[in-house]
């Protein structure tokens, strides 16, 4: 219990004091403070406790302190020379990194989208002009032409959509069957269609193919790059342009007389057991004139296709 005396009191205050009562003397003794008065470095005397006001003031009056400049400022200066190496090569990082992404994302892929893509010819490439190796074989299919018989198959190979694309595909298809020690033999197929649109020469006409068995001598055998199998999650989708050079093909055939006007359009699968042109492709076929419905040639020679159809071919 404090005493009048640690008040500060007079001595005539003192003797009134003692004649108070106890609660009457707490109630005039007690200094009355005023919250308006209060600064940020104020302590209030309230009854027996002295209460701090300045700690909420402090912390509003440091904020305001520092600026953004300063506080960064601040921080580098209680830093360490090893840390600000540290972040000056993250932020170095960071700033290459997002250099990058724009020149490959501007840059590179608008030249990409710029790039021209030339061809020999607009759609008619030669071995020559894909730079094939030598061709291996001399078999020809004169005893049963003109043809009577296309088939086409897919090459179960990745897509090529521009002629300098494609020309490394032939040349890539052509090593594989020349260099593997089960085949030997220059590839298969009389022509290809690339995904670019364009008909590039295999073994070309009036060459024995290798594309199916049983088939090869009395017919022309025509592949699509790509696999057109829908049941995989990735595959090739044909265009209207492939089926429209397919067909500049096929005419260009018959008035270079390899080719009967009456020519059938065979998928693979409907003469043997295949997946073979896979089922995208094999569909956009069933719609061409020269589709063969009758499924009338599966497992036959080519002289019994010949003898049924009433056709002439050279013994």
């Amino acid at each position: 219990m404090w005493s009048p005396s640690e008040q500060g009191m007079s001595g005539s205050e003192m003797a009134v004091a003692s004649s108070m009562p106890p609660t009457e003397l707490v109630a005039r003794t007690t200094p009355v403070v005023s919250t308006m008065n209060i600064t940020k470095s104020s302590r209030v005397h309230i009854g027996p406790k002295f209460v701090s006001v300045t700690q909420n003031v402090e912390n509003a009056e440091l904020v305001k302190a520092y600026s953004c400049p300063q506080y960064v400022w601040t921080v580098v200066r209680n830093t360490s020379r090893a840390e600000r190496l540290s972040c000056a090569c993250a932020a170095l990082a960071l700033v290459l990194c997002s250099a990058l992404i724009l020149y490959f994302t501007l840059v590179v892929k608008r030249g990409e989208l710029n790039v021209v893509d030339r061809a020999p010819h607009e759609w008619n490439i030669t071995r020559e002009d894909w730079l094939a190796r030598d061709m291996t074989g001399n078999n020809t299919v004169a005893r049963f032409a003109p043809l009577k018989l296309v088939v086409v198959q897919h090459t179960v190979s990745p897509e090529c959509h521009r002629f300098t694309n494609c020309a490394a595909e032939l040349r890539n298809l052509q090593n594989y069957f020349l260099e593997s020690k089960h085949l030997g033999y220059d590839i298969p197929y009389n022509f290809l269609i690339g995904n670019d649109g364009r008909v590039y020469q295999g073994r070309g006409w009036n060459r024995e193919g290798a594309h199916t068995r049983g088939y090869n001598r009395c017919s022309l055998g025509v592949a699509f790059i790509g696999d057109y199998r829908e049941e995989l999650s990735v595959h090739s989708r044909v265009t209207d342009l492939q089926l429209q050079r397919f067909d500049m093909l096929l005419e260009d055939g018959v008035t270079l007389g390899f080719l009967r006007p009456d020519y059938s359009i065979l998928p693979a699968k409907d003469v043997q057991e295949s997946a073979s042109p896979g089922s995208n492709l094999y569909r956009a076929l069933q719609k061409l004139d020269h589709y063969e419905r009758t499924y009338s040639f599966r497992n036959m020679t080519c002289e019994a296709i010949y003898d049924k159809l009433g056709l002439p071919y050279h013994l």
